[in-house]
């Protein structure tokens, strides 16, 4: 619930100011939001002060965010070093977004009116600033936006965590800053599962969005294939051949905990989460020809979806939970098929040539998958309403397994334009392909995580 203390962090709404000896709520309203307020007296409504800068962005204006120092409460030197390094994290996160231009160079904020002004000329429309508190092994900061036309202070909110977790600190700063600012919910604190060989083994992996923070997550040294994250980030399910069948089996995000999901003889594959979590579409074969079943979250047997005597799998959720989008050989070659969650109402999306890994877009009117081009898989997007195929990489290997990021703008997946498969980002629309990073290896199947609170 959005106010509540996430991450051992506590803040305050908006419109509130927060002192380091505890927190009290004063509202200071500007002239030009006083119209506004005058309103809501007459009016009430849910709106928040973001609603002004919602309003913006609707009409295709970025905005401009400046950030300045965080400034140590107390004179330290590593407490400086901190604030840059935290400050950096934040510019990088909210540059990623697209959304906004950043704006540096102005000074410290420490309530002066001339030090807006200054803002003020450089063209900053908000400003990020702050203070930071190191004690022990831990880390305070204190976050705060403020509207430079106004002076007025839009939110604050103090995060505190492990010195040793100043990337986490900073990237829950950012995706406060985009919620406060756009009304959603940021990226930042997101990761990317995904399965390595760098070990001599298939494993599972995680990194943050950004490229940083590295983790194996498995030691099976087996053969481990197609991790997804639960729609709650708790758990990670995927298959493994280390008992001799390919079983599907989870893991704890948190805890590193194993579990057996489903060990049924032969297939159980291709598995991902319906949007609450309660249930587990997958690939099962049964002695049969694979088809696509639905279990519980703990492997019970709930139905059986397609009754195919080729090969159907792949399945992915609708954001409503009410269709999967699958992978079916039906018509003697890989097609997009869209079916209604119980099995009922199959339909068959037109594309020209092999398809495969279908993902939905958590905003629902989208739907990205490989298909295979020139001799070369390439990623595609559907855009449902239209009716309409766009083609997103071209002239760079094979591109395969795309996976949308928790707010339907970016896409990961991976490309051999360098010599092996590695994980690349990309915007929506196809822009901005980038290396995620440098890491040893070659990458497979990569699932991008809900937000990780």
């Amino acid at each position: 619930m959005r106010g509540q203390a996430r991450n051992g962090r506590r803040k305050t709404g908006d419109g509130k100011r927060e002192t380091e000896n505890g927190f009290f709520t004063f509202y200071r309203l500007p002239s030009t939001l006083l119209p506004f307020f005058l309103l809501l007296a007459f009016f009430p409504s849910p709106l928040y002060s973001r609603d002004v800068y919602l309003q913006l962005m609707a009409h295709g204006k970025r905005l401009n965010i400046g950030i300045s120092e965080f400034i140590p409460r107390r004179a330290a030197i590593n407490e400086s070093k901190f604030s840059r390094e935290a400050i950096s994290v934040v510019r990088n996160d909210l540059l990623f977004t697209k959304i906004f231009n950043i704006v540096t160079g102005g000074p410290p904020y420490t309530g002066e009116k001339d030090e807006l002004n200054y803002w003020r000329q450089l063209n900053a429309d908000i400003l990020l600033t702050g203070t930071i508190l190191l004690e022990g092994k831990n880390a305070y900061v204190l976050a705060r936006l403020i509207d430079v036309g106004s002076s007025y202070e839009i939110w604050s909110g103090e995060f505190s965590d492990d010195v040793k977790n100043l990337r986490k600190i900073s990237h829950s700063i950012s995706d406060e800053v985009i919620l406060r600012l756009t009304g959603e919910d940021g990226i930042a604190s997101t990761k990317i599962a995904f399965v390595n060989d760098s070990s001599g083994a298939k494993e599972i992996y995680t990194i943050d969005y950004d490229g940083y923070n590295l983790q194996k997550i498995t030691n099976e040294n087996s053969i481990i294939i197609l991790p997804k994250f639960s729609s709650d980030a708790k758990e990670i399910i995927y298959t493994t051949y280390r008992y001799g069948n390919p079983d599907l089996y989870s893991i704890e995000f948190k805890t590193m905990k194993k579990r057996k999901v489903s060990s049924v003889q032969g297939l159980n594959t291709t598995a991902t989460f319906s949007p609450d979590s309660s249930m587990i579409a997958l690939t099962m074969s049964r002695g049969q020809a694979p088809n696509l079943y639905l279990i519980s979250r703990h492997g019970d047997f709930l139905r059986q979806l397609t009754f195919h005597k080729g090969i159907d799998t792949s399945p992915s959720f609708s954001p409503s939970g009410n269709e999967i989008v699958f992978i079916s050989n039906r018509p003697g070659y890989p097609q997009l098929y869209i079916m209604n969650a119980d099995g009922t109402n199959v339909r068959r999306i037109s594309t020209r040539d092999f398809c495969d890994s279908p993902s939905w877009s958590p905003k629902g009117d989208k739907i990205a998958f490989a298909m295979r081009n020139a001799g070369c898989y390439n990623i595609y997007v559907y855009n449902i309403r239209a009716e309409k195929t766009v083609q997103l990489t071209f002239n760079s290997g094979n591109n395969e397994n795309p996976s949308w990021s928790p707010d339907g703008r970016f896409i990961v997946f991976t490309s051999t334009r360098n010599g092996k498969k590695e994980l690349f980002k990309m915007f929506l629309d196809g822009s901005g392909q980038s290396r995620v990073a440098e890491i040893p290896g070659r990458c497979f199947t990569p699932n991008w995580s809900p937000r990780l609170y």
